[in-house]
């Protein structure tokens, strides 16, 4: 296992700035309290539109598998390399068009088409829908011809969860894997065991241990933190990760989900997958969202993109 810690390099000024940003009420909304999803999905949404695209990534909406899914084909990039996208949101809010623009850096830093499933979300979908729509994305890109040592898989938040819930299931169908995949600020062990959840709760400005049980109970149907901590299909903390691919994760060292990073490295060292955990020194939850202010997110895409690279 490889252990990095990064160093800060956006400089106070840009940190602060983002900081008082998510302090802000002009920060997307992720609240899930009863009557209040929708203006959160719309929140979200919002504040992807407003955030610049990189240029020269041609964006359209298509469908994989049966599932809606927006497709980014950076100009030169081969279609036949493919980078699947999960975004974030607790499995109840986010859509690829929250995450369009760090979608887009990612897929022209990568030099990759990029496909990005608007899986199905709780609580009107409960486990395991936003897996099976992950699969059924996967299966058809295989259908379509791509090889599988030509995809990745890439997350953030509950969707670094999805990219190795997918791995697990597709291990265990006995489908050919990814060539490597990255999880961003993964949230892998849905009973909130992590020593983080409360250490960390002063310097996290995104997420709450309210907030997390609040995505959990929604996706989970309501079954108990015991339970969710103990299925593999949602913690991926409590699975068997043998014979998954080479990982990356990413995680801000501000953040409640520190110690799911740093356990899941850890668990999948001890069974054998080749793992790299970078730990960003003053970084909040998934700040790759805001790299068009914060040069640490432009870094990190980067890191992810020379990762892919690495394991061609």
């Amino acid at each position: 296992m490889s252990i990095s810690h990064m160093t800060c390099s956006s400089g106070r000024l840009p940190v602060s700035l983002v900081n008082l940003v998510l302090k802000s009420p002009i920060a997307p909304s992720l609240s899930v309290e009863p009557g209040t999803i929708e203006h959160s999905r719309k929140s979200m949404d919002f504040f992807g539109k407003i955030m610049p695209v990189a240029r020269g990534v041609k964006i359209q909406s298509i469908s994989y598998g049966g599932v809606p899914c927006q497709q980014h084909q950076p100009r030169k990039a081969p279609s036949n390399r493919v980078l699947l996208y999960f975004h974030g949101g607790g499995y109840c809010v986010g859509s690829p068009l929250s995450h369009r623009h760090l979608i887009a850096r990612l897929a022209k830093q990568s030099k990759m088409r990029a496909v990005a499933p608007d899986y199905r979300k709780a609580p009107e979908h409960t486990h395991p829908a936003p897996i099976e729509d992950a699969v059924n994305v996967y299966s058809a890109l295989l259908e379509e011809g791509v090889k599988p040592e030509n995809i990745y898989l890439a997350g953030d938040s509950a969707g670094g969860n999805l990219v190795l819930a997918t791995l697990i299931r597709l291990r265990d169908l006995s489908i050919a894997l990814p060539a490597a995949a990255c999880c961003i600020s993964p949230w892998t062990d849905l009973s909130m065991s992590g020593e983080t959840i409360a250490s960390k709760g002063h310097v996290d400005l995104l997420l709450t241990p309210e907030l997390l049980r609040q995505f959990a109970s929604h996706y989970s149907a309501g079954v108990s933190a015991e339970q969710r901590g103990n299925s593999s299909a949602m913690s991926p903390l409590a699975a068997d990760l043998t014979g998954l691919p080479p990982l990356l994760i990413q995680v801000g060292s501000e953040e409640i989900l520190l110690d799911d990073s740093v356990r899941l490295a850890e668990h999948a060292k001890r069974d054998g997958v080749a793992v790299e955990l970078q730990i960003w020194e003053k970084m909040q939850h998934v700040w790759h969202y805001t790299f068009p202010m914060l040069k640490d997110g432009r870094i990190a895409i980067s890191e992810i993109a020379a990762f892919f690279d690495r394991n061609q």
